[in-house]
């Protein structure tokens, strides 16, 4: 869990002008930091092992779920750098929002992965894979839309 002992050895990350994950272990002091760090370091690690990072992300009210935002409070650190890491986000959405679509700009979701990817972990190579209009398998309204539904599937499924 982010607490107090996590900000510090972000503080102390930054004041030390470490970038380098590999060094970060190296700030890690006090007994609440270990603590801190003993439950951050093997999700860390999983992520710096990885050459393809795959998330798998469904939206949730515009945006990604709680437990996703929990995982990359946990796994971002100040001024880190991932590249030349690429990352995969595989997701559901219940709507379209798609470009050109009248909820485009409620797209929160992708929007905010691509942001926070390039801007925290200083990576552009981020690919999308949407399966649009789930909802349609149990929304009456959105019935119509279930050849757009499969399409929408079989589009994703061909992307991966």
């Amino acid at each position: 869990m982010i607490g107090e002992a996590w900000t510090e050895i972000c503080d102390a990350l930054l004041a030390a002008g470490i970038t380098d994950p590999a060094h970060y272990a190296g700030v890690v002091g006090t007994p609440s930091q270990k603590q801190a760090w003993a439950i951050v370091e093997p999700l860390l690690a999983e992520l710096l092992e990885a050459d393809v990072v795959l998330i798998g992300a469904p939206m949730y009210n515009f945006s990604i779920p709680a437990a996703l935002k929990a995982w990359i409070d946990q796994v971002t650190f100040p001024r880190m750098s991932l590249r030349p890491k690429k990352f995969v986000i595989a997701g559901a959405r219940g709507g379209t929002y798609a470009e050109g679509t009248p909820r485009a700009p409620f797209d929160h979701h992708e929007r905010y992965l691509r942001d926070f990817v390039a801007g925290h972990y200083d990576v552009d190579d981020v690919r999308f894979v949407h399966a649009e209009l789930t909802n349609a398998l149990v929304d009456p309204h959105l019935a119509a839309r279930e050849g757009e539904r499969v399409a929408s599937r079989e589009a994703a499924l061909a992307a991966i």
